[in-house]
């Protein structure tokens, strides 16, 4: 697991990465990308069908919600195609999102859920879990 301080750096990074995004959303849609590119667009992609199903999971646990999320393909695309870096960008981001769409409450409120100790320690269980059973 990466220092506290390398948390922080990522998740700040990611945090300003997602107020970017969503501004570059609202802004005019991007006539330049070439259609014939089968790169995934992270800035638009959906993931509400995601999120409706790790919010069913959270009901079980945080754990399961997090397992949910770590096990969607997804993921494994993006890190396919973005390199390390861009994916834990792109899983701070998501995750914010996550609890901002599900909870109601400000980017700030988001980022402390993530960084919190409790959520750490079920995501690193999830992932562990899914290490030891990738099935």
């Amino acid at each position: 697991m990466s220092s506290a301080n390398k948390q922080q750096k990522r998740n700040q990074r990611a945090k300003a990465k997602a107020k970017k995004n969503r501004i570059q959303r609202t802004a005019a849609p991007n006539d330049f990308l070439d259609p014939n590119d089968e790169r995934i667009d992270l800035e638009t992609v959906d993931l509400s069908e995601l999120f409706q199903v790790m919010r069913a999971a959270e009901k079980i646990s945080q754990q399961a919600m997090c397992a949910v999320f770590l096990g969607h393909p997804l993921l494994a695309l993006v890190l396919e195609q973005e390199g390390e870096e861009e994916a834990t960008d792109f899983i701070i981001t998501a995750l914010i999102e996550y609890r901002r769409m599900t909870t109601d409450v400000d980017e700030q409120t988001a980022l402390d859920w993530v960084e919190s100790e409790q959520f750490q320690a079920d995501y690193v269980a999830a992932s562990n879990a899914l290490a030891q059973d990738p099935s």
